[in-house]
């Protein structure tokens, strides 16, 4: 399997290089390609000069190299603490749910009947005020009679014929599906938060990813443009090299002619 080169192969850097390091290898190599030992054709020399510049334009900018790092190495989405995908398993992207609020049926006629009561409140305590201006002291008895009667017909209106234990039961069987109805809303809303922070993950390294991709087809696509051109100047130094022997031995022969006619005419006196 072909080892991949990297850009920081290139620099001849590891990958927690700084920017300054990263700028001083390519003043380095800029250098040794334009006037150093380094044995190659200048065109070769001229596209290698390319190819650091290029790796240097992307390593010292933050961004690009957040990108092209994520490309060296697979990344796995995170999952928020406490959350156990099994694996094989992909998180899936659903809609936010929808959130009712059914009403409870004993809530709706709770509320009626305290509407009724509150008007039929009204109207007794005016009859009660009423009655006390026109009673005299000794018919406090019968105002308390009244009051009572009052009492347990609004306790009737209210509950029907529960008892005291019976509603206090349903009082709390209320409270306790009210608060089940609070805690299962909780629990959606904090699903629902969940996801959209998974998808807002996941959108991050899809665009991280896609730019690092674009990043290293432009870096290949650069050195197999170099190469390809380097491979056709190589090429057309070659075929002028033959055709420079091909005169130079075409010059020969002719001087051979001629020196052998030279040759052949002093024999013939």
């Amino acid at each position: 399997m072909k080892t991949r080169t990297t850009l920081y192969d290139l620099l001849g850097l590891p990958p927690t290089a700084t920017e300054a390091d990263i700028h001083a290898a390519q003043l380095r190599l800029v250098r040794h390609y334009q006037s150093g030992p380094h044995g190659m054709d200048q065109v070769d020399a001229d596209n290698q000069i390319k190819v650091v510049k290029e790796a240097c334009w992307i390593l010292s900018d933050p961004g690009r190299r957040a990108a092209y790092d994520a490309s060296l190495a697979p990344t796995q989405p995170e999952l928020p603490p406490g959350l156990d995908v099994p694996a094989g398993v992909l998180p899936v992207d659903l809609p936010p749910p929808r959130v009712f609020k059914p009403r409870s049926p004993l809530r709706t006629m709770l509320t009626v009947i305290g509407g009724l009561l509150a008007v039929a409140v009204g109207i007794q305590i005016f009859m009660s005020i009423f009655a006390l201006r026109q009673m005299s002291p000794v018919d406090n008895g019968a105002m308390n009679a009244a009051q009572a009667r009052a009492a347990a017909a609004e306790r009737r209106q209210m509950y029907g014929d529960l008892t005291d234990d019976e509603i206090a039961r349903q009082a709390t069987e209320e409270r306790r599906r009210r608060e089940a109805y609070q805690q299962a809303e909780a629990e959606r809303r904090a699903e629902y938060e969940r996801r959209e922070a998974e998808r807002r993950h996941e959108m991050a390294l899809a665009e991280r990813k896609q730019y690092a991709d674009q990043v290293t087809n432009s870096v290949e696509r650069a050195e197999e443009e170099a190469r390809r051109k380097a491979e056709w100047e190589r090429q057309q130094k070659e075929a002028r090299d033959r055709a420079e022997e091909a005169r130079e031995q075409a010059r020969l022969e002719q001087r051979l002619a001629r020196e052998r006619a030279r040759l052949g005419m002093g024999s013939s006196y």
